[in-house]
C-alpha cells in the first residue's frame, strides 16, 4: 500500500503546483475570440445548431459541445467568468494526469516526469490554455489519450484499442482540423513499436490512415463551410516568426530541462543503435511544414497541441540520463537529482510569471499584443471590458443607446459583459468585421474605442463630434454629437 501511494506522490506533487500557478489567470475578463465562442456558438439552440454553424474557426466544435454543456451546470453563486473557466482547468488537470500515468505504465518510473510535467504544468502558455475558453486544452488532453490507445494498438493489435484510438481521433480533429499534423506525431511517436518491416504490416498503415479518415468522416456534412474557414486565411503573414514564437515559447517553459533532457545524446550506444526509436525525433519537426508551406501560416496558438508529445520526448531524455546514471554505477542519488532539477523548475516557473519578463519576451518573440504565448494585451492589467460595461451600467441604469465600438476595443468581450449586465439590446451593437463595415452612427449614440485611439479620426470618418464621457484603463467612451 505505501509502495502504491509513492506512485502517485509525484502526481500529487504535479497537480499541486499546477493548481498553485493557475489562480493568477483564472480570474482575468474573456477577450475577442472566448467572448465569440460564448455568444455565437455555445449560446446555440442545440448541439447540432453548434455542429451546422461552421463559418468560421473560432467554432471549435467538440470543445463547444462541452462548454454548452458545462453551462448549464453553472452555480448561482459562482461569478460567470470564472465558471466558464474552470473548465479548461480541469482539462489541464486532466492532461498533466493522463501524461503522468500514461509514462508510468509505459515506462515504469513516474519519478522521471516530476520535473517534467511540474516544468508543464506551471509553464505560461500551459496556464493560458488551463484558463481560457478556447478548444486547445481539451486538444492536448485529447492528443494524450489517443497517443495511450495507438501505443496499445501498437504492441496488441486489438480491435477495442483501434476503436478507441479512432474515436480519439474523431474527437481531436474535431475540436482543431489542425490537430491532424499532432496526430501525425502520435504515429511517429508509435512507430518504434511496429519493428523494422513496419511498411508491410497492415495495421500500421490502419494506424496512420485512420486520423485523416476521421477528419473526412466528421467534416464532410459542412464541407463547404469547412473549406470557407479554410479559405479565409487566418493567421501570421511570417512563418518564421511563427516557429520563433512557438520556439521561444517551448524554450521559455522547459528552460531548466533542456540540457538534462540531451540525455539521450549522452547515452548513444551506436552498437545498440536502431533508427526506428530516431524517427520520434521527427515530431519536433512537424510543425515547419505548416509554418512555411501554407500560404498563410497557423497562429502559434496552434501549435499548443503538440506539447503532450514533446514533453514525452523530454521525459525520455531524462530517462536515458538515468539510465546512464546507473551504467555510471549511480554517481548521482535519483531522488536527489530529481528533486534538485524540480527545484530548479519551480524557481524557474515562479521567475517566468513575472510580468516585466513575460512583457519583454512577448515584443521580442511572441508578437506583441497578438501574442499567443506570454503577455498577449488580454493578459495585460489594462484589458478590462467588464470595468467598462460597470461603469456604463452605473450611467445608464435603465439601457443605454446604441453603441459603436472600434474592432480594436475587443467588440466581443464589451458584449458579452454587456449581455451578462443587461446592459442593451444586443441588437443595439455596432462594429466593423469581416462581413462589412458599419456606414453612420446617429448623433445620440455611444461611441468605445481602445484607449490609444484616436476619437478625432473617427469622428472624421463618420462626419461627427465625439465628447468623452469617461475613460478606463482598456476604453474611451464618448456620446456621438
Amino acid at each position: 500500500m505505501a509502495k502504491k501511494r509513492n506512485h502517485f506522490l509525484p502526481l500529487l506533487i504535479i497537480l499541486g503546483a499546477y493548481m498553485w500557478f493557475v489562480r493568477g489567470f483564472l480570474f482575468r475578463p474573456l477577450w475577442f475570440d472566448e467572448a465569440l465562442t460564448v455568444l455565437n456558438f455555445a449560446l446555440a439552440p442545440n448541439p447540432a445548431a453548434i455542429y451546422l454553424n461552421y463559418s468560421i474557426p473560432n467554432n471549435q466544435i467538440c470543445y463547444t459541445f462541452l462548454l454548452r454543456l458545462w453551462i448549464e451546470f453553472q452555480p448561482a453563486f459562482l461569478d460567470t467568468t470564472v465558471w466558464l473557466r474552470l473548465l479548461s482547468v480541469l482539462l489541464g488537470a486532466g492532461t498533466l494526469s493522463a501524461l503522468y500515468l500514461l509514462f508510468r505504465t509505459r515506462f515504469g518510473n513516474g519519478r522521471l516526469l516530476l520535473p517534467v510535467l511540474v516544468a508543464l504544468g506551471i509553464s505560461v502558455p500551459f496556464l493560458i490554455y488551463a484558463t481560457a475558453l478556447r478548444g486547445y486544452m481539451l486538444s492536448a488532453l485529447l492528443v494524450t489519450l489517443t497517443l495511450h490507445f495507438a501505443l496499445r494498438f501498437a504492441r496488441c493489435r486489438e480491435w477495442k484499442s483501434w476503436l478507441c484510438y479512432a474515436a480519439g481521433s474523431l474527437l481531436t480533429v474535431g475540436t482543431i482540423p489542425s490537430n491532424l499534423v499532432m496526430l501525425a506525431g502520435v504515429v511517429l511517436y508509435a512507430l518504434p513499436l511496429f519493428q523494422a518491416d513496419f511498411y508491410r504490416k497492415r495495421s500500421f498503415w490502419l494506424l496512420a490512415f485512420t486520423p485523416p479518415a476521421m477528419l473526412l468522416f466528421f467534416y464532410l456534412p459542412v464541407m463547404r463551410q469547412f473549406i470557407g474557414a479554410v479559405n479565409l486565411g487566418e493567421g501570421w503573414n511570417s512563418g518564421g516568426k511563427v516557429l520563433l514564437a512557438v520556439l521561444a515559447a517551448f524554450s521559455y517553459s522547459f528552460a531548466m530541462l533542456l540540457i538534462p533532457a540531451t540525455g539521450s545524446l549522452l547515452a548513444f550506444d551506436r552498437r545498440r543503435y536502431n533508427w526506428l526509436w530516431s524517427a520520434r525525433a521527427a515530431i519536433w519537426l512537424l510543425p515547419i511544414p505548416m509554418a512555411l508551406l501554407l500560404k498563410v501560416a497557423p497562429f502559434p496558438r496552434v501549435f499548443f497541441p503538440f506539447w503532450p508529445l514533446w514533453a514525452l520526448l523530454l521525459a525520455g531524455g531524462l530517462r536515458d540520463l538515468s539510465a546512464l546514471n546507473c551504467r555510471w554505477r549511480r554517481r548521482w542519488q535519483p531522488a536527489v537529482w530529481i528533486a534538485a532539477l524540480t527545484a530548479a523548475v519551480l524557481l524557474w516557473g515562479w521567475l517566468a510569471q513575472w510580468p516585466e519578463l513575460r512583457l519583454a519576451f512577448s515584443r521580442r518573440n511572441g508578437g506583441n499584443g497578438s501574442d499567443d504565448y506570454f503577455f498577449g494585451y488580454y493578459l495585460r492589467n489594462e484589458h478590462t471590458p467588464d470595468k467598462t460595461v460597470a461603469e456604463l451600467k452605473k450611467r445608464y441604469p435603465n439601457g443605454t443607446p446604441p453603441i459603436y465600438l472600434s474592432f480594436s476595443a475587443d467588440p466581443w468581450a464589451v458584449m458579452f459583459y454587456g449581455n451578462l449586465n443587461g446592459l442593451t439590446d444586443p441588437a443595439n451593437y455596432r462594429f466593423d468585421g469581416p462581413r462589412g463595415v458599419v456606414g453612420s452612427i446617429p448623433r445620440g449614440s455611444l461611441a468605445i474605442l481602445r484607449d490609444d485611439e484616436s476619437a478625432l479620426a473617427l469622428g472624421q470618418r463618420f462626419h461627427v463630434r465625439l465628447k468623452e464621457l469617461f475613460r478606463t484603463p482598456n476604453h474611451g467612451v464618448y456620446r456621438v454629437e
